[in-house]
């Protein structure tokens, strides 16, 4: 992978032990009452006490900060990006310049807390990569991928698949960078992959998560352990080779069809069914292979060899894809091919 490619994208993490001298130079978030006195449920170094809904700093606020803090009742947190402290648009998993910055920011504003014993709340993991075409030329392949229990967004330059645990985002860096934080140099067509996961539970998590649950876990991680687990959410959750044209699908008839085949052939129905129907149709009436697999299962097949069928047709359309790339020839099957491959591989 090349240096750049991938890293952490965003950390915000919160704290409920600390010390503040003071709020003066903060900024009062909205929602207090105008003429109601705010029962205080803080009190600072200097005497004086923390009320109302909470206070926060912008980044490049009070001193220049370079990490945003937000304070309520529930605790002070901290949110910075490793990767822009490092580079305008290069990724690192080098979390050194991070905690300086941090730690540096904490004693402009006077705030004691330990760092490393914060939890997590949100974490941005991302890969990116120069490709040969602009993100808007892959709509039509993220169209027709559908996230597992992920509702997806279409926006002019990016596509998101997310609910309320983790989010998978794909956009134009190139773009983004240019025209928000105002780069110019910057290569074209920089396509990233963003898998954002929120909810300090799910992060710890070693399995649907990163296994970092406080920002002294991620200091101490392995930055392969952390690609490791990315590659496989993007995968199981983004890359499902599922079609996204789905027509009306009369589930229980298809059921009875195949039941009706695996009756009168005791054995090549579903081969027979997919040569009858051709696997470009299956996978447009079902809406991709799993949905196909449950209907085989209802008819009768056992899970196992299900599980057996629908990784033989998986490979077939891969091997598929490699065809018509072999012919220069750009389809859907492709452009998902050369995605997953690019930022999962």
């Amino acid at each position: 992978m090349k240096p750049g490619s991938f890293g952490v994208d965003m950390v915000s993490a919160t704290a409920t032990d600390f010390r503040l001298e003071s709020v003066q130079g903060w900024s009062i978030k909205p929602g207090n009452i105008v003429g109601e006195e705010q029962e205080p449920w803080g009190l600072c170094s200097d005497g004086s006490y923390l009320s109302g809904s909470g206070y926060y700093i912008n980044a490049g606020k009070q001193g220049d900060l370079s990490v945003r803090l937000d304070l309520n009742q529930r605790g002070l947190t901290f949110t910075t990006n490793p990767s822009t402290l490092s580079h305008e648009w290069e990724l690192t998993t080098d979390l050194t310049q991070a905690v300086e910055t941090i730690q540096k920011d904490f004693g402009v504003v006077g705030l004691d807390l330990d760092l490393e014993a914060t939890r997590i709340g949100r974490i941005d993991v991302t890969r990116q990569a120069f490709m040969d075409s602009p993100c808007r030329a892959f709509i039509p392949a993220f169209t027709a991928m559908q996230g597992k229990r992920m509702k997806s967004t279409q926006y002019p330059d990016g596509y998101t698949f997310g609910n309320k645990t983790r989010k998978a985002v794909f956009y134009d860096k190139t773009r983004q960078a240019k025209a928000v934080k105002k780069v110019e140099a910057i290569p074209a067509n920089l396509l990233r992959c963003e898998l954002r996961a929120f909810r300090n539970k799910t992060i710890g998590h070693t399995e649907r998560g990163f296994g970092v649950g406080t920002f002294g876990q991620l200091m101490d991680t392995d930055p392969q352990s952390l690609l490791t687990s990315y590659s496989q959410s993007i995968e199981s959750n983004v890359f499902r080779f599922d079609d996204g044209r789905q027509m009306v699908l009369d589930f229980a008839n298809e059921v009875e069809l195949l039941t009706t085949l695996r009756n009168e052939r005791e054995r090549g129905a579903i081969k027979y069914y997919v040569e009858m129907e051709g696997l470009d149709s299956i996978i447009d009436r079902f809406g991709g292979l799993d949905t196909f697999g449950e209907a085989l299962t209802a008819a009768g097949w056992h899970e196992r060899h299900v599980r057996r069928t629908l990784t033989h047709y998986r490979q077939m359309m891969h091997t598929k894809a490699f065809i018509d790339r072999r012919r220069n020839k750009t389809t859907i099957a492709t452009q998902i091919d050369h995605l997953r491959n690019t930022f999962t591989a």
